[in-house]
């Protein structure tokens, strides 16, 4: 079965409109075609906004607007710059095409043009664009498996310490056992609440960080700190017994003189804690090894370095360390944590108008350098800091030396929009080893070549996840118009003949790096909109019983001698049980919500759905696990059900989960859940079934708004959900997965009543 493809032709002459339409609607180029046209550029924007393609071929000249006009607007909208554009101009002299190319065209193609070649061209185009899109899908499916991954693990594995120490408390309690073995679970509960306590506490300033509210408190309780050494000693002291434990030394020169700088003291000493724990962390822990820290100033900055011995790591993840949840080779060093350290470090860094450089060298070790600018005492205000451009990366292959020095010279002296690293080599097979090493932003390539010529080596990279979104420029003598036409078709980004013109050159690379650095924005976007959807997952109840576990198993280690009656005694273990309850179903909806939000829960869905002929018996065992749970003290009341329901298509074990949840979560909206009654009813039309429980307290107005929002069917991406009831949250999720739906109705005379509405299943004719 052929992909589908949608491409737009922008053309004001109809005659060539109709035949281009004509071409693409005959000639098979391997994709299921669907044609959008428009006559002048200003109609191409309207199809755009409600069409969006995969492919635009337009021409220049035409009334109303351009089509370097249209061009423009195109790259200027971030929902529309990753769309590829060829123009197909009668316009051919070299200051037009180089225009086109330079302000974002794929491709200038002058008229008359050979129609063979136009096809295959823009299927190169379309192979390209979807190559992309598969790749970026699969980054995202990535980040989603292990972002699950992590959550998992660093959310399960403290909260496993809780409930097994406090169940072989609980048993040697009741076994009469010695208290020394008491101290020993206590100490585990306690570890493995102050760990959730630790990782909790960091995504909530994670989020505090990208709300704004941490910057808010920074304007209000920032002042000039002036013994900042103190500061570093007391943070190196604090790390002192931990290096120890990895016969790690920590060297410190204390006689430099500080200067001022403004910030808040428990935040900067937060900052260079996780500098410093990082560096313990990862050196290198043979014989004795050694972590440094270095301070000296600039005229208006201040630097704390902080230099390890460790594993170092390539330079291609270094703009990666800092996001959030990113972990460097977490199999192996899986005491690193959830990857949020260094995102707070960084948010702080800059919240006090600094930065944190990074200098890194794999096998050797690591230099995590804190950059603060000086408080200016006459001005009250910070000096300000060094401007740094962005870093970019280019790998230049080239064969002949003096060719290869002059490019690189070229590049690194005309480049002054991006700190520039410029990486070379002799020929395609050493580009590929440089490649394994390194990760550049762009690639410009000879073709010509020993060993590995530069075709052969873009069919390489092409085929290589790892590097298929590196844009490839030719820079070759190979001008032929044959020539130009196979280096297109190979997939080259650019193709440029030798000799070039210094500045088209310039403006070439300057194109492909910008749009490589959109690209990389808009897949970060989405990158952060899936993070931030997690992040809201943590909630501020989450506080709540992790402060009570500990409360409760500091107070038992402290009166362990002191308990004089078996009353005492078990009223603590109660205190520590139902904290430890909460805790678990807390942990448990996170994992829940982050399944439904990554669309893990739906891929579950899809390989475990079938008929269920007993939606009756599902709603009893639903209601039957609430009792349970509530000590069969919870009033529930099931209406008669019908004795012919129709079959439901879905999970048994999600169906009955959302029936309890709703319940449950019905309850706590009513006020006191504990005296709450619930009237369950299931019914049927020859649609749906309907799983209908109400509550004799109808909602307040404010909350049949917001629970009206959260039902509702066509709630916008951006909607946020996380100050709703997690298990509400899931019930939504849960039944949009049986493709059902969720209804409130709230009568002041007859209370509120929560529906689920799930369709009748009709198997399809064998």
């Amino acid at each position: 079965m052929k992909k589908p493809a949608t491409i737009l032709l922008v053309e004001d002459e109809k005659s060539m409109l109709e035949g281009m339409c004509d071409l693409l609607s005959i000639v098979d180029i391997g994709y299921d075609l669907r044609i959008l046209t428009a006559d002048n550029g200003k109609r191409g924007l309207e199809v755009v906004s409600q069409d969006m393609p995969d492919l635009i071929v337009s021409d220049i000249m035409m009334p109303q607007m351009d089509g370097l006009e249209f061009l423009r607007h195109l790259r200027q909208n971030p929902n529309w710059v990753q769309i590829p554009l060829i123009f197909l101009t009668a316009r051919n002299d070299r200051r037009a095409i180089h225009t086109g190319t330079a302000q974002g065209a794929q491709l200038y193609i002058t008229k008359p043009f050979n129609s063979g070649e136009l096809l295959e061209l823009i299927k190169t185009q379309l192979d390209r664009t979807f190559q992309l899109r598969a790749s970026h899908q699969q980054n995202v499916d990535k980040l989603k498996k292990d972002l699950l991954q992590l959550l998992n693990h660093e959310f399960r594995t403290p909260l496993t310490y809780v409930t097994a120490y406090y169940e072989m408390l609980t048993y040697s309690v009741s076994q009469l056992q010695e208290t020394h073995d008491f101290d020993e679970y206590l100490r585990g509960i306690q570890v493995g609440s102050q760990r959730l306590t630790r990782l909790v506490e960091s995504l909530i300033q994670v989020m505090e960080l990208r709300t704004g509210e941490m910057a808010h408190r920074f304007a209000e309780q920032s002042k000039p700190i002036a013994d900042f050494d103190y500061l570093v000693q007391e943070v190196i002291q604090a790390n002192r017994d931990q290096a120890e434990q990895y016969g790690v030394q920590i060297h410190y020169d204390d006689s430099v003189k500080f200067p001022l700088v403004l910030g808040i003291r428990d935040k900067l000493v937060m900052v260079l804690n996780a500098l410093l724990d990082n560096a313990i962390k990862f050196t290198h822990h043979h014989k004795t090894s050694n972590v440094y820290v270095l301070t000296y100033t600039t005229d208006t900055e201040l630097h704390v370095a902080i230099q390890d011995e460790g594993i170092g790591f390539p330079l291609q993840i270094k703009n990666r360390l800092f996001d959030l949840f990113f972990q460097y080779k977490r199999p192996i060093f899986e005491q690193q944590g959830a990857g949020v350290g260094l995102t707070i470090a960084k948010g702080i860094a800059e919240l006090h108008g600094g930065r944190i450089d990074v200098d890194s060298q794999k096998g050797v070790g690591s230099t995590f350098s804190l950059v603060l600018p000086i408080y200016d005492e006459r001005s009250k205000k910070p000096l300000p800091g060094v401007q740094r451009q962005p870093q970019a990366t280019v790998l230049v292959v080239e064969d002949e030396p003096h060719l290869l020095e002059g490019l690189k010279d070229i590049l690194e002296l005309s480049i002054d929009t991006y700190e520039l690293t410029v990486l070379t080599a002799a020929n395609g097979r050493l580009g590929l080893e440089v490649l394994s090493e390194y990760h550049p932003h762009l690639i410009i390539s000879d073709i010509m070549m020993p060993e590995l010529d530069g075709l052969e080596f873009l069919q390489v990279v092409r085929q290589n996840p790892t590097w298929v979104q590196i844009p490839f420029i030719f820079l070759t003598a190979k001008g032929e118009e044959s020539d130009i036409h196979h280096g297109r078709r190979s997939g080259a980004e650019e193709y440029i003949t030798k000799p070039y013109d210094t500045n088209e050159l310039i403006d070439l690379v300057l194109k492909q790096l910008d749009r490589n650095f959109q690209m990389q924005n808009l897949q970060t976007q989405d990158f952060d909109m899936l993070k931030r959807s997690l992040l809201n997952l943590i909630t501020p109840e989450f506080r709540m019983p992790l402060a009570d576990v500990t409360r409760y198993s500091e107070e038992l280690a402290l009166g362990i001698e002191k308990v004089e009656t078996e009353g005492e005694l078990k009223e603590s273990l109660r205190g520590i049980q139902a904290s430890s309850l909460g805790l678990t179903q807390l942990v448990e909806d996170i994992i829940t919500l982050a399944e439904l939000t990554t669309g893990e829960a739906a891929t579950i869905y899809q390989l475990q759905a079938q008929a269920i002929n007993d939606v009756g018996y599902i709603v009893e065992e639903a209601i039957k696990q609430v009792r349970t749970l509530a000590g069969n003290e919870q009033q529930i009341h099931l209406a008669d059900l019908p004795p012919h329901l129709p079959p439901v298509f879905g999970v048994s074990t999600i169906l009955l989960e959302s029936v309890q949840r709703l319940i449950e979560a019905g309850e706590r909206l009513q006020g006191d859940a504990l005296h709450a009654q619930a009237y369950v009813k299931v019914s049927a039309d020859t649609a749906e079934v309907h799983i209908a429980v109400r509550f004799d307290t109808p909602l307040t107005e404010s909350t049949v708004r917001e629970v009206e929002v959260l039902f509702a069917p066509d709630k916008p991406q951006t909607f946020d959900a996380s100050s709703y009831d997690p298990g509400l949250r899931i019930v939504e999720g849960s039944v949009g997965l049986h493709n059902g739906r969720l209804s409130l109705h709230n009568n002041p005379q007859t209370g509120v009543t929560y529906t689920i509405h799930l369709p009748v299943h009709r198997p399809l004719a064998p």
